[in-house]
């Protein structure tokens, strides 16, 4: 796993919070399934894609077809997600990202991000690596790599944990893929989180 510090330019990391906080609590229990597709070449339409676009070259994929991405906001006391391989959920054939990724937006009570050598070809895990949650920092790894979220105690979640919920964790997921995963939606053409555009201000005079 590949982590970079200070990964975005601190007004790009700015606007792209700004622009996720203006969504609220739109989809937040689906927010790590609602999915999106911005295809090689394609002009961001908003802050969080211009932070893709700029993660895209700091992962070092450029040849892949698009990067598939997600909003990840959850509570670290109740991990919506178990661990899992990134892939083709609605495709025919097992297909994996060639690089996945997270951006951390701000720092939580657990909430690490933790990746084990584990491929679908290999039944077991002999490795594990975690990073923790970190104001712009960037995380790199393969994409058929078993990986998760751990809770607010740095432990595999298994139910919701009683307390406090604590700060809402953040990250901009984004996965590059040599081809696009089945029935995932640009931004545009999803209708969702419609607040992430940056609305224009009125003229004077």
């Amino acid at each position: 796993m590949r982590v970079i510090e200070a990964a975005l330019p601190r007004p790009l990391v700015l606007r792209a919070r700004e622009a996720i906080a203006r969504i609220g609590g739109e989809g937040l229990r689906q927010s790590y399934f609602t999915t999106f597709w911005l295809p090689r070449g394609a002009a961001p339409a908003h802050p969080v894609e211009e932070a893709v676009l700029a993660l895209w070259r700091l992962a070092g994929a450029r040849r892949c077809a698009g990067a598939e991405w997600w909003i990840g906001r959850a509570y670290t006391t109740d991990i919506p997600i178990e661990f899992h391989f990134d892939q083709d959920v609605k495709g025919r054939r097992l297909r994996h990202p060639r690089l996945s990724s997270v951006f951390f937006f701000n720092s939580v009570r657990g909430g690490q991000l933790a990746v084990t050598d584990q491929a679908p070809a290999r039944r077991i895990a002999t490795r594990l690596e975690t990073v923790a949650p970190r104001r712009n920092r960037y995380a790199v790894f393969a994409g058929n790599l078993l990986h998760g979220v751990l809770d607010a105690r740095g432990r595999t979640p298994a139910k919701r944990l009683q307390g406090p919920r604590g700060r809402l964790r953040v990250t901009l997921v984004v996965n590059y893929w040599d081809r696009r995963p089945t029935g995932v939606p640009t931004w545009t053409e999803s209708g969702a989180y419609r607040a992430l555009r940056e609305r224009r201000r009125p003229r004077s005079g």
